[in-house]
């Protein structure tokens, strides 16, 4: 029963975003590929929301008005399972390389394609 919980936090997505647009078309994708989209609009909101529930992946811009993407790692909880992160940004090459240093993270370019995001979370599923 405990793997059945576990299976459904997986297909929460926490979508971490200043763009409203944006994080409205990456619901839809997600919901659409059978995942729960619960969204924020900043560093803040995802921190509130990490501390209430568990989530199987956290799509997390790096640049954001106030508490920038790099600060939201830095400050997630470190009790649990963290989500695994997937940086889904338009910053520069090199910004997104040093994100990537920092742990076992993943990216996508903002403005990847549904089919391409599809792809990234099966990677991420097995």
């Amino acid at each position: 029963m405990g793997r059945r919980a576990s299976e459904d936090d997986g297909r929460k997505v926490l979508v971490v975003d200043d763009d409203a647009d944006w994080r409205e078309f990456l619901k839809l994708c997600l919901e659409d590929l059978g995942y729960e989209a619960i969204e924020a609009a900043n560093g803040q909101e995802a921190l509130d929301s990490l501390a209430r529930q568990r989530y199987g992946v956290m799509l997390l811009d790096l640049n954001m008005p106030g508490m920038n993407g790099f600060e939201v790692l830095e400050r997630m909880p470190r009790t649990g399972t963290p989500p695994r992160v997937v940086f889904l940004t338009a910053a520069a090459a090199q910004e997104v390389g040093g994100a990537l240093r920092t742990g076992p993270h993943y990216y996508l370019p903002k403005g990847a394609s549904r089919d391409q995001l599809s792809l990234l979370l099966q990677s991420l599923d097995a």
